[in-house]
């Protein structure tokens, strides 16, 4: 025995069901907007890491607790805004975005730390920092923007 075929959809269903993926698209794209203290406050937690390259390790240690505590918050708060949480590496534009922004994070946190501490240039870090906190801040509207324009051109979280 064969299981039961459902009946098959005809051409207005078909078309009402995809008038109905597309609102909900829509509307998710609406709703996936971030606060507008969201990119900045980012950014400068991740400016911050690269900025205290070359201190002390007790420092550098607590700017990272601080690090991670704040993307905690940053999710939290995400999540109650949104109601949603999507990671940052999920297919489609925003990959892009997003591993352009760890290559360039990771380069400024090595070349801080390199500067300091091999050629005793205790600014850099100071300079990488800023330099990555507006970069990562841009880069976090950049990255919203694609999401949401994955999302309303019918694309999964």
């Amino acid at each position: 025995m064969s299981p039961a075929q459902p009946p098959p959809i005809g051409p207005a269903d078909a078309a009402r069901m995809l008038a109905e993926v597309e609102t909900a698209n829509a509307d998710l794209a609406r709703r996936a907007r971030a606060p507008l203290w969201y990119h900045p406050a980012l950014g400068l937690l991740v400016g911050a890491v690269a900025a205290v390259q070359g201190q002390a390790i007790p420092l550098m240690l607590g700017v990272y607790a601080v690090f991670v505590v704040g993307l905690l918050l940053l999710v939290k708060a995400y999540k109650r805004r949104t109601g949603l949480w999507v990671s940052g590496y999920r297919a489609g534009r925003t990959r892009w975005v997003a591993v352009g922004l760890a290559v360039v994070t990771a380069l400024a946190v090595l070349g801080s730390a390199l500067l300091a501490r091999e050629h005793g240039l205790t600014a850099a870090p100071f300079v990488l920092g800023a330099v990555v906190a507006a970069i990562v801040t841009v880069g976090g509207f950049v990255w919203e923007a694609a999401f949401r324009r994955d999302l309303r051109d019918g694309g999964a979280l």
